[in-house]
């Protein structure tokens, strides 16, 4: 076992949380190291200290506000990050809806005109066949006819 290894099990060492073999190679090398014996110790003596303070009860609500205090400290500068987070789902929406308007411009000015010249035939009356006056298409053709057509 290496000093860097031995640095990260100092605390599951001293809270008992180490499997056999690897306790018994982390006192291995704590025989063997001093600067690492000496790193137990101290953690193992601020352990103590901590384990022997005494313990005060907060007042009710203490937890929340000191929460919501460095909730404000941390929300008191500001960033373009949340911001763009917010919002980023717009924008992509306009971006695709302003691409697929450009596109369907391109698109329409070259098929338009073909499909326009189809379309403007099909609906030309001049295909229909005369109608009987007395039939109820020539009544409404009748009707709505307009008379100062030029």
């Amino acid at each position: 076992m290496n000093c860097s290894k031995t640095d990260k099990l100092i605390s599951p060492y001293i809270d008992g949380e180490l499997k056999a073999e690897a306790k018994e190679a982390f006192e291995a090398h704590m025989k063997a190291c001093y600067a690492c014996s000496m790193a137990v110790e101290q953690v193992r003596k601020q352990h103590n200290l901590f384990a022997q303070a005494k313990q005060y009860k907060v007042p009710y609500g203490f937890s929340t506000r000191v929460m919501a205090n460095v909730s404000a400290e941390r929300t008191g500068w500001f960033s373009l990050t949340p911001l763009f987070a917010r919002f980023a789902g717009a924008i992509v929406l306009l971006m695709i809806i302003s691409i697929g308007m450009i596109s369907g411009g391109f698109l329409s000015g070259s098929l338009m005109q073909t499909k326009m010249v189809s379309m403007t035939s099909a609906l030309s009356l001049d295909l229909f066949d005369p109608m009987p006056p007395d039939s109820l298409g020539g009544a409404y053709f009748a009707m709505t006819e307009v008379k100062d057509e030029k």
